[in-house]
């Protein structure tokens, strides 16, 4: 039976193998918004407007990131000890319940997509009419549609608590690259402005999350979800 290489190999080796993919994924992670601006500031003479909208917005995509990360982090520290202990009980229903988690705190941010967007936006935007409809346009679509990127962040740490960095590296470049092919086509061919945008962002997370998802239930043998038993919140 081949043993988990987090089991095996050097603490020196793992660190550079397992860590530069998970730096890389998460830098990835935040660049969304940036590769947006870059193309959203050359689409015409809305450009600055757009830009200023999408830079409005950013915050709330920091907090989608930071609190998926945040969960996702306790998840893999609470997987590893488990996988650690060899209780493989223990391990499907930490997974099960990080699933739950990342759904409840999609529900968080799908309520505020619908109905707190424009409200923030409008904060910072003062009376600029234009960026409040852009600014709003763009994160009432990357709210409500988050779960590409909380869904993410926590199958990845399933893939990183086995040793798999490497796949959930593929993932993130995946959804990065969709995104960046995507801009082009949405904002420039189509002509769609901020909402090509953002629907460029929310499908190339979505990407990242399916290819996680794939690498998972096929290459993830040691955490196996049973969504009838493990499926919800468990201490």
């Amino acid at each position: 039976m081949e043993k988990n290489k987090m089991a095996v190999v050097p603490l020196k080796k793992l660190f550079l193998k397992m860590g530069l993919p998970m730096i890389i994924s998460m830098v990835l992670q935040a660049l969304y918004n940036v590769i947006d601006s870059i193309f959203i500031t050359n689409m015409g003479s809305d450009g600055v407007i757009a830009n200023q909208a999408l830079t409005l917005a950013f915050p709330i995509q920091l907090l989608i990131i930071a609190i998926g990360v945040g969960t996702g982090v306790g998840i893999n520290a609470l997987l590893s000890k488990s996988l650690g202990e060899q209780n493989k009980d223990k391990v499907n229903k930490i997974a099960g319940t990080g699933i739950f988690l990342s759904i409840c705190i999609y529900v968080v941010f799908l309520v505020f997509g619908l109905f707190g967007s424009e409200k923030f936006i409008r904060l910072f935007a003062g009376s600029n009419q234009k960026v409040i409809e852009m600014g709003t346009t763009y994160l009432k679509i990357c709210c409500c549609f988050s779960y590409g990127s909380i869904g993410f962040t926590v199958y990845e740490r399933f893939l990183q608590s086995t040793g798999k960095t490497h796949f959930s590296t593929i993932a993130q470049i995946s959804g990065a690259l969709t995104n960046i092919i995507l801009d082009y086509i949405f904002i420039y061919p189509m002509k769609m402005g901020v909402a090509g945008a953002a629907l460029a962002t929310i499908i190339g997370q979505f990407v990242s999350l399916f290819v996680a998802m794939y690498f998972h239930y096929y290459k993830n043998k040691e955490i196996v979800i049973n969504f009838i038993s493990n499926f919800r919140l468990s201490a």
